[in-house]
């Protein structure tokens, strides 16, 4: 039978077709005097085990794609070479949803699968299989449509086919879902029994109707290629030449959220995988491109294999980057209340079960004067294990590190949206030196702009070891210092420095911290005879760049930085003059201590370390197929 919404040759998709989501906000005792006091608003009543489906079809605007394709030859300028297509197939779009539908739709979601004229619900302890529906759902076809065809399209397929039969779906599961939430949520509903389900009549009510349904779609792509004629020596000198082909077509990738009130299906969020700003803008171009390098001039054949590799890499960093702007709403975020609030050992009843990563942002919410302030955030240290399938005495609860401001118990922990990434800007004044036979010339001292993006690999990788680890990637351009005495004739020119790099930081409380960490640098530095130009001159060097920072954070998402650091270069590289005449003096780079100051600001792209960014974990689900496993075979 064919399974609904998806169609049945897509032999690589599980048979997933919704993935139906109840979202458990831990939220441990209240005492009465503090319960008002939590939140302005109904984050811990609207607790109630919200579900949303998830849609394992991608609309798509168009199967065919366009790119202006320009080259560029070896000492040549830029031309225009032609016009490239490039297809993706509806089985292909498919694939690679399902492959990171995880990243909006985690273990802490419930999942509802359609096949043929059965359902089978997946709650966080529970498989409801088998359930008889009365009818099969027809799969969704596979037409191109505009944004809003689709959105009307799946909408009205919602209403027409899943609709009729979510209360009865829902209400099978119902009973199960009720015990997965904690003491406090069933304490927010009215006490009076349903005799039929053994609940509140209220909570069936509301597990059975508030509902969520999210769908994808794809706009058609817009970006270019471009072919580089590059020049290579051999061992013995000789030279040839490789062409490098580059695709940069980042995926803006939308979203819709449709709320299910009982009995219909209503658009309630709809969100765009569209850069906010030069940074993020430059994170999606990083993560949206693709390159490939051949011994002959490419063809228009070349441009799928680039094509395939791009989709992949930019659809996850726009997964990210929705799944990241979906908890921006506050019912898709994460809320619990703070269990101990030791600055160093905040307990928090959240962990996997929930998808909380490692370094993953809470701020603190208190309600003062009738108004929700914020008092304070953290950071968590090491999610707890919080599966609900594990007995209530075998969970473990989260622990994080108070970074700024203030915490209480019974304070609302809510999760912070984050990716893990900031770019940032700084600027940086190095005293490196050039010299010449051994005699230093003054020339050489780097005054850069450089701008770059790093990333917190604890998160990125979901590692505890790896916990406030960052890794960075800088670029920049400046100016360098012209030569002193006799040395004059050497007028300050250009100079370009590419960085990779690591640091470690410790928190020092008040939003203070402290980094120590090292880069591994690459120089490119010009220096301009003023006497004779054809002795012009260009060099690079490799270094190593220890160094010390000093940051505070404004806001989880901004913080400013300076440092110190030693510009130790470990080679120098030069072969000619600007005449074609090799250079017979010994040039050398001298090391020399280096300042810097700048600002990071969060990026919702995870742009270069969108490859980095692990899945969430399924360790939940895992524990759960074991258990229903031995009870199967037990029986």
């Amino acid at each position: 039978m064919a399974i609904a919404l998806v169609p049945r040759c897509l032999q690589s998709l599980p048979p997933l077709i919704f993935a139906l989501v109840s979202l458990t906000f831990a939220t441990g005792t209240l005492a009465n005097n503090r319960f008002d006091q939590v939140t302005a608003d109904d984050t811990i009543a609207a607790s109630e085990r919200q579900a949303v489906m998830g849609i394992s079809r991608l609309g798509l605007e168009t199967t065919r794609f366009g790119f202006p394709v320009f080259y560029t030859p070896h000492e040549g300028k830029t031309r225009p070479f032609g016009y490239w297509s490039v297809d993706i197939n509806q089985n292909y779009a498919d694939t690679t949803l399902a492959e990171n539908l995880r990243f909006v739709i985690p273990s802490r979601f419930d999942r509802l699968i359609f096949e043929g004229n059965e359902a089978t619900v997946e709650t966080a302890t529970q498989v409801f299989s088998n359930l008889d529906i009365g009818q099969v759902i027809p799969e969704l076809d596979s037409k191109t449509r505009s944004y809003r065809q689709y959105r009307n399209y799946l909408l009205d397929h919602l209403n027409s086919h899943v609709a009729p039969v979510m209360q009865e779906v829902m209400g099978t599961a119902a009973e199960a879902r009720y015990k997965e939430m904690n003491a406090q949520e069933k304490n927010t509903f009215i006490t009076e029994r349903a005799r039929q389900t053994g609940m509140p009549a209220a909570v069936l009510e509301g597990l059975v109707s508030s509902s969520y349904a999210f769908g994808f779609y794809l706009p058609e792509l817009q970006g270019r290629m471009h072919i580089s004629q590059v020049e290579r020596t051999r061992l013995d000198g000789s030279t040839y030449y490789v062409y490098t082909t580059s695709l940069q077509a980042p995926l803006k990738t939308r979203m819709m959220v449709f709320h299910y009130n009982g009995k219909e299906f209503t658009t309630e969020i709809q969100l765009n995988a569209v850069a906010d700003g030069v940074f993020e803008s430059l994170a999606q171009q990083l993560s949206g491109s693709a390159s490939i390098t051949t011994s002959w001039l490419p063809r228009e054949r070349h441009a799928q294999e680039i094509f395939d590799d791009m989709f992949q890499l930019s659809f996850k960093d726009s997964s990210i980057a929705l799944s990241t702007r979906l908890k921006e709403h506050r019912q898709f975020a994460v809320a619990t209340l703070v269990v101990d609030p030791t600055p160093d050992q905040i307990l928090l009843e959240v962990g996997n079960q929930e998808d909380i990563r490692v370094d993953q942002p809470f701020t603190f919410k208190r309600v003062v004067d009738s108004k929700e302030q914020s008092v304070g955030w953290s950071r968590v240290r090491q999610p707890g294990n919080s599966c609900l399938v594990l007995p209530e005495g075998e969970r473990t609860s989260s622990r994080a590190q108070l970074l700024a401001g203030e915490v209480e118990e019974f304070d609302l922990a809510l999760e912070h949206p984050w990716t893990g990434v900031y770019g940032r800007l700084n600027g940086t004044q190095s005293s490196t030196e050039l010299s010449i036979n051994g005699q230093a010339t003054g020339a050489g001292s780097a005054s850069l702009v450089e701008l770059g993006f790093i990333g917190n690999l604890g998160f990125l990788l979901n590692a505890p070891s790896m916990s406030e680890v960052w890794m960075n990637f800088d670029f920049g351009l400046g100016m360098n210092s012209s030569g002193e005495d006799a040395y004059d004739y050497l007028e300050s020119s250009s100079v370009g420095r590419l960085r990779l790099g690591a640091e470690k930081r410790f928190h020092l409380g008040y939003g203070f911290y402290t980094a120590l960490g090292a880069d591994l640098g690459f120089e490119a530095h010009s220096f301009t005879d003023r006497n004779n130009e054809d002795k012009n001159f260009d060099l690079t060097t490799y270094n190593l760049i220890p160094r010390a920072e000093l940051g505070y954070y404004f806001t989880p998402n901004l913080n400013f930085f300076a440092g110190a650091a030693y510009n130790q270069p470990l080679g120098t590289e030069y072969d000619e003059y600007a005449d074609g005449t090799l250079i017979t003096d010994d040039l050398a780079m001298q090391g020399g201590l280096s300042l810097h100051a700048g600002l990071a600001f969060h990026l919702g792209f995870a742009g270069p370390f969108a490859s980095m960014m692990s899945k969430p974990s399924g360790e939940c689900d895992e524990l759960r197929q074991a258990q229903l496993e031995a009870q199967t075979a037990q029986q």
